[in-house]
């Protein structure tokens, strides 16, 4: 009885589960069509509008369109988001850029119009995406910034589309619209988590330079102020092809953790070529853990210790401005705060020091600067100190001194005379304005136009440097056959190294680079298709391009060994065989083969033929073993043909030289097909459907950054200065040793120097093999030449890069050749012919820093309570004094 209710309760255990209630099943499915009918009710995609990196904070201020600000003319990255709502998708997605509006036009010279092209927008390029159902994707992309012309562009206007390989429609994103900067305005980049701290250079007058309310003029920015949020990835570009437009890195307490090793070596890379890092007091030091950072920094940093007031008040005397009373309040607030804080350590031998008190030291690395501070240069008792402005101005970012004047150009301030300082003298017939407009500008300039090289120290010869001609000797020598003169390249392909006369210079002299070519739109670091070096390259490929005719003596070798083959040999052969009728047959075959090795031997196609000329310059900064690789590649064809250029590295950049003759034969041969720019499928960048026309030829520019397994470095034999002020000034280099440790084998090569007066000595070092070490000989001026028979130009090239015009005081550099392509790039389909020449550009040392010079007077000076009234009071008719403002 007892086993019977027991089996029965455990069946009724059983059957519990399967009681449903009142609806059953019934609510379940009610429930899974609800939720179906929601799901079709969502679009099939959800997108987020596209942001161009540097990103900033949406709490910082994005001073511009929301969707960020673009420098045309340059590189960038941008970040946008996808998510399939419905189901797993993959496909690619495709984004192209597009000038928004331009108007204003920069003339170059007086009277010289330039027409605005028809079209200003970017190739497509084309990225993969794989989009897990519900899951937010964040992808980025890259492209080139449109621009028209020598006009200025107010925005850029980006769209795209996902192409999923399961549909046929495409899915277009939302789009963006980025404001753009202007020529002299570049990225001031700042990393940290604590924004709230930084308004102070948010609203600096170096940033955007001061003006007053009542002013007409449109203010001119130098700097676009710059907060990456630092959840998750950092918004910023991961090559140093994007970070041109970027001037200015401020590194607070964002550990070099949070960045991803692709982003920090961009980071390398851009402080060598030019770029400024400023490593803000304990804080960055030791967000600073990776050992590339570290072993740059100016301070050996030894953890901290406590600031000594008598070193705070000799750091800010230093820079205090002469009409800046505030140095008393600075000590207050000293007294008042409890201690602060300061580095530890001890200072490597080739800095200097950025005023007095030891606060603030400054380091060369290659061509940029390091800037690392004691202390942070955030801190409270630095806010009350007026100068603080003119001390990052002339201390930390090397810019000219400023000098604040009342505005005249609106008439309100007409009657008003002014002195020195601003003192104005008001006549006794009109009233006292309650507004003292004034404006900002450089000491003895009068001008607004901030010249680009003033606010970024990034540069890249291929983009940037002239290549004036060079000056010949008095008796001209004959040019080879195959060239003629023109007005770009010397009736002499010799090169004197005469001194130059030093000639008048503007008070702006120390700041302004003489050896850059600034374009009117995108200022310096931009791509450029129509550059000295680029405009060179074009003209010395136009006379190279072309398939090579074999001379005579290999059509006669050919034919020898063709008829000895077909004749006495083949019957030789088959006389000892014994099958003499066997040689009739074999002149078919051997007829065929000979045609082919004929062919080959000319280094020709059969049916057609492909022909690629190469001129490239490698740009390699001091004691750095990554370089800069220009290529300007001539395809020609006897045939039409579409090439692919695949890299092997993601730092790549590319772009098809085109005229409109050459746009459109291509488009009757290929039709309306565009070439195409493809990431994030292969190591690099793929460029595919570049069209060359039958009998014709098309240039294409390339570049890259390459790591050459070592550096070139100068050891001189020359005692260190004493005095670390002069640290940065050039080593001598007669007598110094310089060694190859790059994997290249150099043919020519040569040093050359420029000393203070512009005075040029030229070293000849012949073959560099790598790993070999020469000392440098200078010899008498004139007398070293560079050889006259180099094939491809390379005579008249390297002899623009070793004279006076192109060279700077107190710089040097090595000049040498590769006679052969660099790797890293593959073109297909492959040309038979290759022809190429490689120029190696090596840094040994750069010009030093302009000297630190403090602004002359304060934009407080001039508000109406500062203002000293020279006009005698009357009485009867007292003057008022204007209120405060």
């Amino acid at each position: 009885m007892v086993t019977t209710l027991i089996r029965a309760w455990w069946c009724l255990l059983l059957c519990l589960p399967m009681l449903t209630g009142c609806d059953g099943c019934r609510l379940a499915e009610g429930v899974d069509e609800e939720a179906k009918k929601l799901e079709q009710q969502k679009p099939p995609f959800t997108s987020i509008a596209a942001k161009a990196y540097p990103t900033t904070r949406p709490d910082s201020g994005n001073s511009g369109l929301p969707d960020g600000s673009v420098k045309p003319g340059h590189w960038t990255s941008a970040g946008f988001s996808l998510r399939s709502n419905r189901e797993d998708r993959r496909g690619v997605v495709q984004t192209q850029a597009t000038v928004g509006r331009s108007e204003t036009t920069f003339i170059d010279e007086p009277g010289l119009e330039i027409p605005e092209p028809q079209s200003a927008t970017s190739f497509v390029v084309r990225r993969p995406a794989v989009l897990p159902k519900g899951q937010l994707r964040k992808l980025d992309t890259r492209f080139l910034v449109p621009s028209r012309g020598s006009q200025t562009v107010d925005n850029i206007l980006f769209n795209g589309d996902f192409l999923s390989q399961d549909s046929t429609g495409p899915l277009s994103l939302l789009p963006s619209q980025f404001a753009t900067l202007l020529p002299q305005t570049y990225f001031f980049v700042i990393l940290t988590d604590r924004p709230e701290r930084f308004v102070r250079l948010q609203v600096a007058d170096w940033v955007t330079p001061y003006q007053n309310e009542t002013s007409y003029s449109q203010p001119r920015d130098n700097y676009r102020v710059v907060i990456p949020p630092t959840e998750g990835v950092l918004p910023i570009a991961e090559t140093v092809l994007d970070w041109t437009s970027t001037a200015v890195l401020f590194w607070d307490d964002v550990p070099t953790t949070a960045l991803t090793p692709t982003q920090r070596t961009a980071i390398l890379d851009w402080l060598h070529f030019g770029g400024l890092i400023i490593v803000n007091g304990p804080a960055g030091v030791d967000s600073l853990s990776d050992a590339n950072f570290r072993e740059l920094l100016p301070i050996q940093a030894n953890g901290v210790e406590e600031l000594r007031p008598d070193d705070a008040t000799q750091f800010v005397r230093s820079h205090t401005i002469d009409t800046d009373l505030s140095v008393a309040t600075v000590n207050a607030r000293l007294a008042d705060e409890k201690a602060q804080v300061a580095i530890a350590g001890t200072r490597r031998p080739d800095t200097i020091e950025l005023g007095e008190g030891g606060l603030v030291v400054e380091r060369r690395v290659g061509r940029g600067r390091i800037v690392q501070s004691r202390v942070d240069l955030m801190s409270d008792w630095l806010a009350v100190w007026k100068s603080y402005d003119s001390f990052f101005n002339s201390a930390v970012l090397a810019r000219p001194p400023r000098v604040h004047r009342i505005d005249r150009s609106n008439g309100i301030a007409e009657s008003l005379p002014m002195d020195n300082l601003g003192m104005t003298e008001t006549p006794a017939d009109k009233p006292v304005s309650t507004e003292i407009p004034t404006r900002q500008t450089f000491v003895d300039v009068e001008f607004d136009i901030v010249p680009p090289s003033i606010n970024t120290g990034v540069r890249f010869f291929s983009r940037d440097g002239k290549m004036p001609a060079i000056q010949t000797a008095p008796a001209p020598t004959a040019l080879p056959a195959d060239e003629s003169p023109t007005d770009e390249s010397p009736s002499d392909a010799t090169e004197t190294f005469t001194p130059v006369t030093a000639s008048v210079r503007s008070s702006l002299a120390p700041w302004l680079s003489d050896d850059v070519w600034p374009d009117a739109v995108s200022g310096l670091g931009g791509w450029k298709n129509d550059s000295p070096m680029m405009a060179w390259s074009r003209d010395q490929l136009r006379r190279e391009i072309g398939v090579t005719i074999p001379d005579s003596k290999l059509v006669i070798r050919s034919l020898l060994i063709y008829l000895v083959v077909l004749i006495p040999v083949n019957y030789l052969v088959f006389r000892v065989l014994g099958r003499l009728e066997w040689a009739w047959l074999a002149v078919v075959p051997l007829s065929i083969l000979g045609a082919f090795w004929v062919a080959r031997a000319a280094q020709l196609d059969v049916g057609f033929a492909r022909s690629r000329n190469e001129l490239a310059m490698l740009e390699l900064p001091a004691d750095y073993s990554r370089g800069h690789l220009t290529r300007v590649v001539g395809l020609y064809n006897s045939l039409a043909s579409q090439y692919r250029i695949d890299f092997s590295t993601p730092d790549a950049a590319i772009d098809v030289i085109r005229t409109r003759r050459q746009d459109e034969r291509e488009a009757s041969l290929f039709g309306a097909v565009e070439p195409e720019l493809e990431f994030g499928v292969e190591a690099g960048p793929s460029f595919d459907s570049i069209g060359v026309g039958s009998n014709s030829y098309g240039v294409v520019h390339l570049e890259q950054i390459v790591d050459v397994d070592g550096s070139i470095h100068v050891q001189s034999t020359a005692p260190e200065k004493a005095s670390p002020e002069s640290s940065d000034a050039m080593q001598p280099l007669d007598g110094a040793t310089v060694t190859n440790g790059t994997s290249l084998d150099m043919l020519d090569a040569f040093v050359v120097d420029c000393d203070t007066e512009g005075r040029v000595r030229v070293a000849a070092l012949g073959t560099m093999a790598s790993g070999s070490r020469k000392s440098i000989r200078f010899q008498a001026s004139g007398s070293v030449v560079v050889p006259s028979n180099l094939p491809m130009g390379m005579t008249d090239w390297m002899s623009r890069l070793l004279s006076s015009a192109t060279l700077l005081p107190n710089s040097s550099r090595l000049v040498a050749r590769i006679e052969q392509p660099l790797s890293g790039v593959s073109i297909t389909p492959d040309c038979k012919q290759v022809r190429a020449q490689t120029l190696i550009l090596a840094h040994l040392s750069y010009p030093p820093r302009p000297q630190m010079l403090r602004d002359k007077n304060l934009s407080s000076d001039f508000k109406p309570e500062q203002i000293q009234i020279k006009q005698p009071v009357n009485p009867a008719s007292p003057t008022l004094k204007p209120p405060n403002r």
